[in-house]
């Protein structure tokens, strides 16, 4: 009981707790920031922020090159991929079913050819990795189960993390088969000595443009090919679900392909361009982008030919669903919104944390399963004995 005098709402309570929970998110959101700036700064890193005094000039040229027959559909950018053959290892138990571990050949061939050497270089990245979790024959009716492909964020990908990120056990015990996806240059394809471990993804995405841009060019190869690979598998449906970077591939993919039957995005990137204009408000690189007459709306050109806002999402609006945190900072609320826009003012559930302490998580997956459920994929209600999602990462 409040003491005599003092005035308390349960209400009042609540909405105090969510702007603490809000603003200790964003805090910590900002302070990542800075470090992971610090540790993601390595020999290769340091070679990408070297500005050319010609760099405007190099830029508008490089923009020009992406306008030529690749910002619609079909486009050069994004060719359809042939049917891989996926390498299959089964690795044990988990969850109540069979992990598998799956590899292929990426295949992918650069869209500029003046990159192809550079590619070729970075060995590890031209073999695809992704884990498999499933129950066989358990879906509605004993038929084959949709499968969510998981795409995680920036510096992710390890499988352990993943799973715990993702709460793969509470997707497979709701009707689904999962599997997680790393995507280039992070987990087992970053090369050795440069982005292993803390340093995963730390050449993607990067100041480096055109490395930026083909490595979104083949996610969506390797992520196209991964799927013609599940349906001809006997998979009824394929969709997706990211984070953060992972967000912004699910909602590229979107754009491209389809067949695919749904697409969540959570604490989505939008905006390359402005992210990363607005993380390195301080750095030195920056200072020096901007006085060559580098911009943001620069940079918004050169990243428009993957950027999830350039072409109609094909997924059916039924099927999209986003997912924000209030207290984001490092992709924050406004990204959320414009990627809402553009998917029709599609559904969206907030949580009160931020990108990294997401408090209300397990809400969010709970809001996701019921929207998907709605929709015809995975269990329409939870089994019993079924695992929850955790509150938080």
């Amino acid at each position: 009981m409040p003491r005599r005098g003092v005035r308390c709402t349960v209400p009042g309570v609540l909405r105090d707790v969510f702007r603490a929970v809000t603003r200790a998110s964003a805090a910590l959101d900002r302070g990542v920031v800075r470090v992971m700036e610090h540790r993601m700064a390595g020999p290769a890193a340091r070679k990408d922020a070297v500005i050319p005094e010609d760099a405007h000039r190099r830029l508008v040229a490089l923009a020009d090159r992406y306008r030529d027959a690749t910002l619609g559909l079909p486009s050069r950018f994004f060719p359809a991929p042939r049917r891989p053959e996926l390498r299959a290892r089964a690795i044990g138990q988990a969850f109540g079913g069979t992990v598998t571990e799956l590899t292929w050949a990426s295949g992918y061939r650069p869209f500029l050819p003046e990159y192809k050497d550079e590619h070729h270089r970075w060995v590890e990245n031209h073999t695809a990795h992704a884990r498999r979790y499933s129950r066989a024959g358990n879906g509605a009716g004993g038929a084959p189960r949709p499968v969510m492909v998981l795409l995680h964020g920036w510096g992710g990908g390890a499988w352990w993390l993943e799973e715990r990120a993702f709460a793969v056990g509470y997707w497979v015990a709701r009707g689904f088969d999962v599997v997680v996806f790393q995507l280039p240059f992070h987990g087992a394809r970053a090369p050795a000595g440069v982005g292993r471990g803390p340093r995963s993804g730390a050449l993607f995405p990067s100041a480096n443009v055109v490395r930026t841009n083909e490595a979104f060019g083949q996610a969506i190869w390797d992520l196209r090919g991964l799927a013609l690979a599940l349906y001809a598998d006997g998979a009824p449906a394929v969709g997706a679900m990211g984070m953060s970077l992972g967000g912004y591939t699910t909602a590229l993919w979107s754009t491209i392909d389809p067949t695919l039957a749904f697409a969540v995005a959570m604490i989505p990137a939008v905006d390359m361009s402005d992210l990363m204009w607005r993380h390195g408000e301080d750095s030195p690189a920056r200072r020096r982008a901007a006085a060559t007459g580098v911009s943001s709306a620069l940079l918004a050109e050169v990243f428009a030919v993957h950027a999830p806002t350039t072409r109609p999402c094909l997924t059916p609006h039924a099927h999209r669903m986003i997912v924000a945190g209030h207290g984001d900072r490092i992709t924050p609320p406004d990204q959320a919104e414009r990627l809402r826009a553009h998917w029709g003012d599609c559904a969206i559930h907030w949580f009160p944390g931020g990108h990294l302490a997401q408090i209300g998580r397990g809400d969010a997956f709970r809001a996701v399963r019921r929207h998907l459920a709605a929709a015809g994929f995975g269990a329409p209600s939870p089994h019993p004995t079924a695992p929850n999602p955790p509150s938080s990462r």
